[in-house]
């Protein structure tokens, strides 16, 4: 499993334990950004620009924000 699945992974995890326990709103925020990235890595060349650079630190960020707003709503 490659790094950026492994965030995505991540990001659909917290949001259904958010979703079913603590916000119905903010974890489907979380919810929808993991399944969004978990597509992109489908697609061979989006995967390739997530895997390294500037793409992973993006998507990255991007999980960052929806697990903090999915904790914090």
């Amino acid at each position: 499993m490659t790094n950026i699945r492994f965030v995505a992974y991540t990001a659909l995890a917290v949001g259904l334990i958010n979703w079913r326990y603590i916000d119905f709103n903010a974890g489907s925020f979380a919810i929808i950004v993991g399944a969004v990235l978990l597509l992109a890595t489908l697609i061979k060349p989006v995967h390739s620009k997530l895997v390294k650079g500037p793409g992973f630190v993006l998507a990255f960020v991007l999980v960052a924000v929806a697990i903090i707003y999915s904790f914090l709503a």
